[in-house]
Order: C-alpha cells, then sequence, then structure tokens
C-alpha cells in the first residue's frame, strides 16, 4: 500500500494514513472522509452505513468506531489491527459503501494535534459553572431534534474572550481550528456525537477557557487566568449562566480545583456534596433539577419550580434575569469561593434555606 488510490470519485490518501498509524504505535488510526457538495447528515448517514459494513468485511482483523464530525468532514477511529493489509481491506469495503451512497470526495488521516501541555497540567482551583440545558432542544446527541447552533455560538462567544487558538475536542480527538467557523464546526461535533468541547488557549498569557457539553445537556464552563482576581472568574461564570439562562433549567457556580470535563467533577470539590448526592446522582438524575437542586450553592440559576419549594431567601439576593429564571446568590460569595470551601454554619444555613428544594434520597433512588 501507499501513494493516493482513486476509487471512482473517493481518493484515499494511503500513505497519509500509514503514516498516522506508524506515528500511533500501529495502534489506531483515524480516518477522515472529506465529501463534496454533500449535506453533513446524508455523509454522516452514509459513512455510519460505511463503518458498519467494513467491520464485517475486515471481521476480526480491524474495527472501525461510529463516524464523528471532524472539522473538514467525518471522521472514523481504526482500532485492533492483526495486520497492516487489513487496513487496506477496511478502507476498500468502505470506500465502496461510500459510493454506493453517491458520495465523492476524499479520505485520509484525520488531522489531530495534542493539546499544550500547559493545558493539561492546569491544576488550581477554578471557579466553574455547571448548566443544565435542554439536551432535545439543542440537538445534542445522536438523533436528537432541535438545533445547536445557538448554544454553539454564544459558547464560542463566551470562550473567545480567553483569546488564544481554538480547539475542538470530540470523541477523545483533538483539532486545531484555524477557520472563523469554529461554532459551526462545534455544532457538527454535537449533531454527530454525544458531547463535544471547546478550548480557547492563549499560552503567552497563560489564559484558557474551556467549555464542554454531554448527551443529558449538563454544560461546564471554565476560565484560567492566574492574573485575574477572582472576583473576575465569577463574573465570567455568572456570565455563562445568564447568557444560558433561557434555555437552562438549573445552574449553579463552585470552584473546582482541576479542569471539569461534566458535571461529575463536582463531587470532587469542595464543599462536599450532601451524602445523598454522589458524582452518578448529578450525572444520572437531569430530569431532576428543574425543580430540585441536589445542594446549596454561593450562586445559582432556579426555576419557579424551585422557587416554590425554597424556605427562606431573605438573606440572599434574588434577581429574575429572564421570566421564570432567578439568579440566586449568596450575601457574601468570598465565604463561597474559598478553596477550604464555606464554613459549616454557612452551609447548615444555606441548606435550611432551600428546605424542600434540596433533592432528598427518595428523589434520586
Amino acid at each position: 500500500m501507499g501513494g493516493m488510490a482513486n476509487h471512482e470519485g473517493v481518493r484515499v490518501d494511503v500513505a497519509g494514513i500509514l503514516r498516522q498509524l506508524e506515528d500511533n504505535g500501529f495502534d489506531d488510526v483515524r480516518v477522515e472522509f472529506v465529501s463534496q457538495g454533500t449535506d453533513e447528515s446524508t455523509v454522516l448517514d452514509v459513512a455510519g452505513r460505511g463503518v458498519a459494513v467494513a467491520n464485517d468485511v475486515a471481521a476480526e482483523r480491524i474495527w472501525g468506531a461510529a463516524p464523528t464530525a471532524s472539522i473538514a468532514g467525518v471522521s472514523v477511529k481504526l482500532m485492533d489491527l492483526s495486520d497492516l493489509d487489513a487496513v487496506a481491506v477496511w478502507l476498500e469495503a468502505f470506500v465502496g459503501e461510500l459510493r454506493a451512497g453517491g458520495l465523492s470526495g476524499e479520505i485520509g488521516a484525520t488531522p489531530l494535534v495534542r493539546l499544550p501541555e500547559w493545558i493539561s497540567q492546569l491544576a488550581e482551583p477554578m471557579v466553574t459553572a455547571y448548566v443544565a440545558l435542554a439536551a432535545p432542544a439543542l440537538g445534542v446527541g445522536a438523533g436528537a431534534g432541535g438545533t445547536a447552533d445557538d448554544w454553539c455560538e454564544r459558547a464560542v462567544e463566551w470562550a473567545s474572550e480567553a483569546g488564544g487558538e481554538a480547539y475542538l475536542s470530540s470523541a477523545g480527538m483533538n483539532q486545531l481550528d484555524t477557520s472563523k467557523d469554529v461554532a459551526a464546526h462545534l455544532s457538527s461535533v454535537l449533531r454527530a456525537s454525544s458531547s463535544g468541547a471547546l478550548r480557547y488557549a492563549d499560552e503567552g498569557a497563560s489564559r484558557a477557557a474551556f467549555v464542554q457539553i454531554g448527551p443529558n445537556g449538563q454544560a461546564v464552563y471554565q476560565v484560567h487566568d492566574p492574573s485575574a482576581p477572582q472576583t473576575v472568574q465569577v463574573e465570567r461564570a455568572r456570565a455563562a449562566i445568564i447568557a444560558e439562562a433561557a434555555q437552562a433549567h438549573f445552574a449553579f457556580v463552585a470552584p473546582t480545583p482541576h479542569q471539569a470535563y461534566a458535571w461529575d467533577a463536582r463531587s470532587r470539590a469542595l464543599p462536599p456534596l450532601r451524602p445523598e448526592v454522589t458524582a452518578a446522582a448529578l450525572r444520572g438524575h437531569a430530569e431532576l433539577w428543574s425543580r430540585l437542586v441536589p445542594d446549596a450553592h454561593g450562586i445559582q440559576l432556579l426555576t419557579q419550580e424551585h422557587m416554590g419549594l425554597v424556605s427562606d431567601l431573605s438573606q440572599w439576593t434574588v434577581i429574575e434575569v429572564t421570566p421564570g429564571r432567578f439568579v440566586v446568590e449568596a450575601p457574601d460569595l468570598t465565604e463561597w469561593l474559598r478553596p477550604e470551601g464555606p464554613a459549616n454554619s454557612t452551609l447548615d444555613k444555606a441548606r435550611a434555606d432551600f428546605g424542600r428544594a434540596l433533592a432528598s434520597v427518595d428523589d434520586l433512588r
């Protein structure tokens, strides 16, 4: 195998694919199909059929994962290689199904990057906004209805304030997006996959912003900026919540001492969540959070239904930011945002204030 092969309308850069395979220690390779003039949903559908057919043809020799969106097209991870000839067998079957579906274009190795090392080593408390969005309305996850376009535009607008370069992450791959269409590419990722993430990173300023969303609509927003006071990080977290208020059914802010790739990260931050609320409960009971809260936090976005259950918010600042959505803030945010968490007395008082709005053991069964 080698060079560029032409399969009646689908050109294959075999040499480039083998180079990435070699770079990966012959463990796996990501192949990318860039279509000529066919809509995204059709390409994903045909590519999905192509993966299934190719997996059958090359059974027990190589295996391709479900297609996901890349910046330029559709990417498939090939794994479990038994021999190099298996790559050619798989590609031939995959190309055949693309051609049968009326597609033309090019197949090559997916352009990948490693995230800058300094980003992966961030390990100081970061003020994090956790936002619960309506997943079906956003079109998050394969087969979901609606559109993610509006959310992606807001996410890019929020994250890009950090400056620097844009990195898209999906299905374990990272790509550098140097285009002016980052929001559109993020939207493609969310329509094709169960989750996606976006980073803007300015190495010269040691500043970064990170947005991640999962298939249940649970999103996290984080800023790393060692030169900015904590008040600025709080403002950025609050801005993320307010920007999503009309679409969110719950949100809260908490300092998280590491990069948060999902709501599970809250279980490892201070103050400790109530014993009955586990990381799995945060993730697995997404439907609860439009009417109940997992715990008290210094900043929360509540619905009218939440507000009907709370006991006493007379000592809290309550602002209706959009009809039926209220930002509720503690009188002393500094107390809540300490790396060691608020004093037990502060936490006990806050939990009493939220009263019946706190999810019970029975709610979490």
